[in-house]
């Protein structure tokens, strides 16, 4: 099984998506993932999903619960027992995914530590990619949820320091920057943050806008607090006023990069500053070879290395033992219908007819083509440029999305900011990844 509450809540068992019912029913799945293999009486998961003023049902309501959840799960619902008057249900290490972040943070923090600063790294990306937005997205304001909720950020915003700090030792300053101004702009009261862009900034030969950074931290903590700043962060202030050598990154030599035998649509060229996107998109990557499709999609201006970041994520998938397929619009006038979904597919069938049904049995018609394609070996889709897309190709792709969580599919969409359809898009999609010029 893997279960992942690190975004909303989804459970699959390597070849579905489960249908996990209603909101009440997702609650009790939660809570007794949170609570996972320990025995819960029944008392207290009412008392957790209801409050103090149950309704008479409630206890009927979370028997339907638990007998719908036990239809859902592998094997007749095995795991999820019932103990006396209580329910647990069987977690087995690895299957939530809250743990296998926590576990790869905990590898990274010891790399790091140890001075393995491209393990860490790579260790801290890896458990960051895992996140697929808020925690518990779904029961925000549920009492039962509230606590780990907020430890779950406090981690995530933990893992993120940590990976900038090897990132820093790795002498990637340069892009740094950016994401540290956005983040200390997130989180004012962070000094970690505040004196990660202090250095981030210095290592750029931007001195002057770190002593600012430095100043506009002080009157933060002032005026919010009434505080002055820690010790370390005035002690990296006089650092680098003093222009101490001991601030320089570290001279790297080149990074050993395995060579990739099989590469995507192109040869991509090595690419630099979006790490946080490539580790969003492997572990999409990741799920799609496992049997859980994904789609992802990435915006952003002319210019900004969308079709760079499709390259590399497929000679990746590629290197993995996935087909490519790709395709792109054209913007120059006198296209076919469908034509991104013509460069891609090579025998893709014609539409059955102009009217709405026509299109619709086409649409089916598409979708399991590339399931049994799916079938045969893992397969990743890149359409590009859909800023010039046909109105219909983009419905295809919608119609698409919505069938890809059950193949071992990965489909990345590559627009500009003012494609048709993103927000319909972003529905269907994992992640809509916005990259700056």
């Amino acid at each position: 099984m893997d279960y992942r509450i690190l975004g909303p809540l989804e459970a699959s068992d390597g070849e579905r998506l489960l249908a996990l019912g209603g909101a009440r029913q997702r609650a009790v799945l939660a809570l007794l993932l949170l609570r996972a293999n320990e025995a819960l009486p029944r008392d207290l998961i009412v008392d957790e999903l209801w409050g103090e003023k149950p309704p008479q049902t409630a206890g009927k309501v979370l028997q339907n619960c638990v007998s719908a959840l036990r239809k859902e799960l592998p094997a007749g619902g095995g795991a999820l027992r019932t103990v006396g008057g209580a329910y647990a249900l069987q977690v087995a290490p690895g299957e939530l995914d809250r743990d296998r972040f926590e576990r790869g943070l905990a590898e990274g923090r010891a790399a790091l530590a140890a001075g393995e600063t491209e393990e860490a790294a790579e260790q801290l990306r890896a458990a960051l990619g895992l996140w697929r937005g808020s925690p518990l997205s779904d029961f925000t304001y549920e009492r039962f949820a509230q606590d780990e909720i907020t430890r779950l950020e406090e981690l995530h915003l933990e893992a993120v320091e940590d990976r900038i700090d090897a990132d820093l030792a790795l002498a990637r300053h340069d892009g740094l920057v950016p994401e540290l101004e956005a983040l200390a702009g997130r989180h004012p009261l962070r000094e970690r943050l505040r004196g990660q862009l202090m250095l981030a900034l210095y290592r750029s030969g931007r001195q002057a806008e770190a002593l600012a950074a430095y100043r506009d931290a002080r009157r933060t903590l002032l005026g919010d607090l009434g505080i002055e700043p820690g010790r370390a962060l005035q002690e990296l202030e006089r650092a680098i006023l003093a222009q101490d050598p001991a601030l320089e990154a570290a001279e790297r030599g080149p990074r050993h990069v395995p060579p990739v035998n099989q590469p995507g649509r192109l040869a991509a060229q090595p690419l630099l500053g979006r790490d946080e996107e490539l580790a969003v998109l492997e572990a999409g990557l990741e799920d799609a070879l496992a049997g859980r499709g994904r789609m992802f999609v990435v915006v952003g201006p002319p210019g900004a290395g969308k079709t760079h970041l499709g390259d590399e994520i497929a000679s990746r998938a590629k290197a993995r033992g996935a087909s490519i397929l790709w395709g792109r619009g054209w913007d120059g006038g006198g296209a076919p219908p469908y034509w991104p979904w013509r460069q891609a597919i090579r025998d893709l069938p014609e539409p059955q007819g102009d009217d709405s049904e026509g299109r619709f049995r086409f649409f089916e018609t598409v979708t399991e083509l590339l399931r049994s394609e799916a079938e045969r070996s893992p397969l990743m889709l890149v359409l590009d440029d859909l800023q010039a897309a046909d109105e219909d190709s983009l419905l295809l792709l919608e119609f698409v999305a919505s069938e890809v969580a059950e193949m071992p599919a990965l489909i990345v969409a590559l627009a500009r900011e003012d494609a048709r359809r993103l927000d319909e898009l972003a529905r269907f999609a994992t992640r809509t990844l916005h990259l700056g010029s």
